[in-house]
């Protein structure tokens, strides 16, 4: 079911589809779920697909009634944050380190909009900023003053840059020729569906 797996963004003849990516595993196991028990209710099929799973990282921020109903309806929003690790520095005080951050989230102009809400004010309490990420993955060292308490720039991180954003989803997909509103369970039907039909 790659329309799940890879997830899909697009808009055409004012339509527009927007399925965050998922866990190939949880996909297939939440099929052989439906393919078990056909009654099967969105909270079952939700034991095996908790939500979705951003190439990125981050850390999905909604409760849990929020991700049930945006998979039951296929239409809601998952607000994501950044991953980060508190570090003690040898000379005292702290440095955040973000290790994972938001999908589709350039880091590039992530960490150029930090270093400018410093330069204006707008953000205290950040001594210094660099992009240490290799080949293993990202980390971009946020290295706080003395004074400055870590929730409260964390906080204004959240509030003023992409460390926080939100991903609409709408998952709108054609079934059997029509554009349909599809929820989890009605877009793993029509995959058993597909396959059931492929294989006889």
């Amino acid at each position: 079911p790659n329309l799940l797996i890879n997830g899909s963004s697009g808009i055409a003849v004012g339509m527009a589809t927007n399925i965050p990516p998922h866990n190939l595993r949880e996909i297939i196991n939440a099929c052989l779920a439906l393919t078990d028990d056909p009654d099967c209710e969105i909270y079952d099929l939700m034991k095996h697909v908790p939500g979705p799973d951003f190439p990125t990282g981050g850390v999905l921020v909604d409760s849990r009634e929020q991700i049930v109903e945006a998979y039951k309806t296929g239409r809601g929003s998952f607000r994501i944050r950044a991953k980060w690790e508190k570090e003690d520095l040898a000379r005292g005080g702290y440095q955040i380190v973000v290790t994972e951050i938001p999908y589709q989230v350039n880091k590039a102009t992530m960490v150029e909009r930090i270093a400018d809400l410093v330069k204006e004010k707008k953000i205290e309490g950040i001594g210094d900023l660099r992009d240490e990420s290799d080949r293993d993955g990202y980390r971009v060292v946020i290295e706080l003053k003395r004074e400055a308490v870590p929730d409260v720039v964390l906080n204004q991180l959240y509030r003023f840059t992409p460390l926080q954003s939100t991903f609409g989803v709408n998952s709108l997909a054609l079934n059997l020729g029509r554009p349909e509103q599809m929820g989890l369970r009605a877009l793993l039907d029509a995959f058993l569906a597909f396959r059931e039909e492929v294989v006889v």
